[in-house]
């Protein structure tokens, strides 16, 4: 059976302090269940235990390591300082079972494994559907599941290994993840309009700023881009009518508006093509950027994923 050691605190004696905080792989589940969706009864359809047995798997957790795991009031189950320190471990080891499991049925012929990559849209639909699609076509029998974020989404997803590698748009600064490399690949965000829109093809800054924008939300890091971008010419921001974090929406939008929007040329490209969208050119507010493949800094990479990142193409 599988089982995670937790050494910590605890209220049993000396010759029970291992055993006592001893857990299955069923009860770490259970406990990552009620963490992630904040109730047991949420918890009931994640885990598939009935809403007792998760209380008693509690209860009993808590119990053998001498810490309340949660905090339980009217916002729900909530962990506290001790049950984010088991979160963080119990997602570890839960991960690496499955890893583990994947390449043992691999070498009994049984499956090829799954490799789950995040990234944001721009490479997503070049250099990670390239690699995808070769290592498709050299391991048939391979899942891939793919992940398309912003850069804080992607750094979330692979510290609580949602994902296995990820392709930011630049360094992602955080303890708990390191860069494998930055891949052959640039593009540039630039400023668009419907084709029919009165601008001219290379208007100032100060005219496009007049004009009201189709925006991601300002948490995105595509809008926080933009607004350094005008802060640094010392100008007030324009006006944001519209938010959403689809790009396809975005540009539909502007395609049906005098709307601007701001995006990586790239995923404008059949747009333009078509004679639905045009490119403005304002220098301020074009900026190129490279894209790095991450993994996180623990663990072991699954086979799968290594053999992704053998094909995904790293700028020599």
């Amino acid at each position: 059976m599988n089982r995670l050691t937790i050494r910590n605190n605890c209220k049993c004696g000396p010759k029970s302090y291992v055993g006592c905080m001893d857990f299955d792989e069923r009860q770490l589940r259970a406990f990552l269940a009620i963490a992630d969706t904040g109730s047991l009864g949420r918890a009931v359809r994640v885990a598939n235990l009935t809403q007792p047995t998760l209380s008693r798997m509690v209860k009993g957790m808590e119990e053998r390591l001498g810490h309340a795991l949660f905090d339980r009031g009217g916002k729900g189950m909530v962990l506290t300082p001790a049950g984010e320190l088991l979160a963080t471990h119990a997602r570890h080891i839960v991960s690496e079972m499955g890893n583990t499991r994947d390449e043992l049925a691999a070498l009994r012929g049984l499956k090829r494994g799954v490799v789950r990559i995040g990234a944001v849209s721009s490479v997503m639909r070049t250099l990670v559907a390239q690699a995808a699609g070769q290592l498709l076509a050299a391991a048939p029998g391979l899942r891939v599941e793919l992940l398309e974020a912003v850069n804080s989404e992607l750094l979330d997803a692979l510290v609580t290994r949602r994902v296995d590698l990820v392709v930011s748009a630049g360094l992602l600064d955080d303890p708990g993840v390191v860069a494998i490399g930055p891949g052959a690949y640039r593009d540039a965000f630039a400023t668009f309009c419907a084709e029919h829109h009165p601008l001219p093809s290379a208007p100032r800054l100060a005219d496009v700023l007049a004009h009201d924008w189709v925006m991601p939300d300002a948490s995105y890091t595509p809008r926080q881009m933009f607004e350094r971008l005008i802060a640094a010419q010392g100008l007030a921001l324009p006006g944001i009518a519209v938010e959403t974090a689809s790009v396809e929406t975005m540009i539909a939008v502007s395609a049906h508006s005098r709307l601007l929007c701001w995006l990586p040329e790239p995923l404008l490209a059949a747009h333009i093509a078509s004679g639905t969208m045009r490119r403005l050119d304002v220098p301020e507010l074009a900026i190129s950027r490279e894209f790095v493949l991450h993994r996180r800094a623990s663990g072991l990479l699954p086979d799968a994923a290594r053999r992704f990142v053998e094909l995904f193409p790293l700028s020599s």
